[in-house]
């Protein structure tokens, strides 16, 4: 949750969110209404957009033990069984000081500032302690492929999945290098090779879907004409291949650099973007310091570390390759 006020107005935001904390409304009626809301949202983003299911249908072959496996948004049937009890449940186990991070960021008078928080925050009790333990998953040692059906789509696509370390690994980062070195704009290297050279795919793309406990690296591809899916993960595999053996190019590697320092900076030039991290820095790694430091990690990263880390995650044996399908219509 978060608010932008004049900065006159930071006792406003306080007491609105001290407010959210200590005296929700929660009825039959608000849950009905928002449990409306989420059915809508699921319909628009998931159920009726092409390929809005790819992300579901990867997470569930990628996971088998942690509740990574399951959609964020949840099931119709979930929704539709949910009793204003558990919603009550689910308010008092987690919305919690203890369990909430807050972050102020702009043109405020510091003491004054402490004075308001301590005001409107003190008496909201502490929480019970939140214990997270979660299955862990056995490493992938043999490829997985598996089909999926989509009836908004009519072009077919493949997408290739691997699972990866959470986001307080350092390999986290170099991913997020490789993943933009492979297909981040029209320069990268799948983009110049499959879309513009051997026009075999209309649209490429990789994705590194960093969580806290593991992640996902994905390649999509959505092919050109008859050009099969077999042919796009040969021209995939054979990319991912160079990476997992040879060191990128000294000006690739730079051109990594000044966009992921051209991101750090861009990131943190407003207030909003300020205090987005703050909070980040310190609900996910509990350092808030690495506002002022979190480049230095990539700029650390090496060209040598690239390979390896490619070798670590990107195998052929540690892979889905999903056939993403048009559903077809069955009906006489």
């Amino acid at each position: 949750y978060y608010e932008v006020f004049p900065s006159n107005n930071l006792e406003l935001g306080l007491w609105l969110e001290s407010e959210r904390m200590l005296h929700p409304v929660i009825n039959q009626k608000g849950v009905d209404t928002q449990n409306e809301v989420v059915k809508e949202e699921k319909r628009l983003r998931v159920d009726n957009s092409p390929y809005g299911k790819f992300i579901e249908n990867i997470k569930k072959n990628l996971f088998q033990n942690h509740p990574y496996k399951e959609t964020v948004i949840g099931k119709m049937a979930d929704l539709d069984a949910a009793t204003l009890d558990e919603f009550i449940a689910f308010k008092k186990k987690f919305y919690s000081p203890n369990n909430a991070v807050l972050v102020i960021a702009g043109d405020f008078e510091k003491d004054n500032a402490k004075k308001l928080i301590s005001d409107y925050f003190k008496d909201i009790p502490k929480g019970a302690e939140i214990t997270r333990n979660f299955p862990k998953e056995d490493p992938i040692t043999t490829e997985i492929n598996a089909k999926a059906y989509d009836s908004n789509i009519q072009i077919p696509a493949s997408m290739i999945a691997y699972r990866t370390p959470g986001l307080r690994n350092r390999d986290s980062q170099v991913l997020e290098m490789i993943s933009t070195y492979l297909s981040d704009g029209p320069s990268s290297k799948l983009y110049k090779k499959m879309v513009d050279d051997e026009k075999q795919a209309l649209q490429i793309g990789a994705i590194p879907v960093t969580l806290e406990d593991y992640g996902m690296y994905i390649i999509f591809a959505l092919p050109v004409g008859e050009t099969g899916l077999n042919t796009l993960n040969n021209s995939i595999e054979e990319e991912v291949e160079k990476l997992r053996t040879d060191l990128i190019s000294e000006n690739d590697y730079q051109k990594l650099q000044n966009k992921f320092e051209n991101q750090f900076v861009n990131s943190n030039s407003s207030v909003e973007g300020i205090a987005n991290s703050l909070a980040e820095y310190y609900m996910l790694y509990g350092d808030t310091s690495l506002i002022n430091k979190e480049i230095e990690v990539y700029r650390s990263i090496t060209r040598e570390e690239i390979p390896e880390v490619a070798q670590k995650y990107l195998k052929p044996n540690q892979r889905l390759v999903l056939e993403y399908l048009p559903e077809q219509n069955t009906a006489n």
